[in-house]
């Protein structure tokens, strides 16, 4: 369903820092499969600890699905939105990072056909 979020990265800039915070925290367990990001698994999860540049501080990025990226990302733009990512082909769709008028970020999701 368009609208539903789908997907969360944690995306930090201390991995091994935040995987052992959420580990002894909630319990959750990691996993790095074949040349991924390393994903939450269990019954919490599938989510993914992505380790980004440093100086963009460590931030949870929800990803909301939408029936067309682009269009989704010019409808954004028009209400005052500011694209922090273009568009980026992902392993299950594709999706461009928005921040909205106040400055929060969203990732648009579009499922691969």
């Amino acid at each position: 369903m368009a609208g539903s979020f789908v997907w969360f990265d944690l995306r930090t800039t201390d991995q091994e820092r935040s995987q052992r915070f959420y580990e002894q925290l909630l319990g959750w367990e990691f996993a790095a499969p074949d040349g991924g990001p390393t994903m939450v698994d269990g019954e919490n999860g599938p989510w993914a600890l992505v380790a980004d540049a440093p100086g963009n501080g460590s931030f949870w990025l929800p990803y909301v699905r939408v029936e067309d990226v682009d269009a989704a990302a010019r409808s954004a733009v028009d209400l005052g939105a500011t694209v922090r990512q273009e568009k980026t082909e992902g392993p299950g769709g594709t999706f461009c990072v928005i921040a909205d008028p106040t400055g929060a970020e969203v990732a648009l999701w579009q499922e691969a056909a």
